[in-house]
């Protein structure tokens, strides 16, 4: 019975093992591991690096040739051009491109403009509520004042007349019955 021996690997191992770019290795990884052929080993927190377990034979298999050449650091040359050649073809393309272009940018100018008004119109009208706002709450405040202060009189006047009503019966109960029959 043979034992499935496993390479663990990141992402960025894959890549350079198989040649491919590390968003490949992502990719490759993830149809791999659909297959049931790779497993994934997701870390503990989202930016902990992912470990992939590859069986030993696939990672240990023949490396594929690079279907490119690593960049070497030279410049290739420029492809070779007739000299300032125009095209008759380009140039009047262009030049019944202007007028589209003119009458895209003033309609974008017009646009600018009225959002702008509008902004500026936003603005005083938001001002304007603003202070009206802020009228009404004053006159609230004095119109709560004056409601204030008139209950407080009413009160105090209330309780006067309480005071002097008590007093007036306790002064007429305070006589004799024949007084408070005759008057």
């Amino acid at each position: 019975m043979s034992e499935n021996r496993f390479v663990t690997a990141t992402y960025r191992e894959i890549a350079e093992r198989f040649g491919i770019g590390i968003e490949g290795a992502r990719i490759k990884t993830k149809r791999r591991a659909a297959k049931g052929l790779w497993r994934v080993i997701p870390g503990n927190h989202p930016q902990d690096i992912i470990r992939v377990e590859i069986p030993e034979e696939e990672w240990s298999s023949p490396q594929r040739s690079l279907t490119h050449s690593p960049n070497d650091g030279t410049l290739t040359p420029l492809p070779q051009q007739a000299a300032e050649r125009r095209d008759t073809n380009d140039i009047d393309m262009l030049v019944e491109l202007i007028p589209q272009l003119t009458a895209q940018l003033s309609a974008m100018t017009d646009r600018l403009v009225d959002a702008e008004k509008g902004r500026a119109e936003a603005e005083r009208d938001a001002a304007i509520a603003q202070a009206a706002l802020a009228n009404a709450e004053s006159q609230l405040s004095a119109m709560q004042e004056k409601h204030l202060s008139e209950l407080k009189e009413l009160r105090d006047r209330m309780n006067a007349e309480a005071d002097k009503a008590r007093s007036e019966l306790a002064e007429w109960r305070g006589r004799p019955w024949w007084r408070r029959l005759a008057g």
